[in-house]
């Protein structure tokens, strides 16, 4: 993943919080919205994880 690709999700992220909070909004459309925040939190998480790693090795050499 990109950083760009991280930013596009956490927007994405952003337009889906305002869909389930809408309460003109179809519960079984939620349902769907609901999976893909699942994969998106899941792959900004991997994302942020390998730059912590990647950060710490990068620390750990200056020492």
């Amino acid at each position: 993943m990109t950083n760009k690709e991280y930013k596009e999700n956490i927007a994405r992220l952003k337009q889906i919080e305002a869909l389930v909070k809408n309460p003109e909004e179809s519960i079984d459309k939620i349902d769907e919205l609901l999976e893909e925040t699942k994969q998106l939190v899941e792959q900004c998480h991997a994302y942020t994880r390998t730059l912590r790693e990647k950060t710490e090795v990068l620390s750990s050499s200056d020492n």
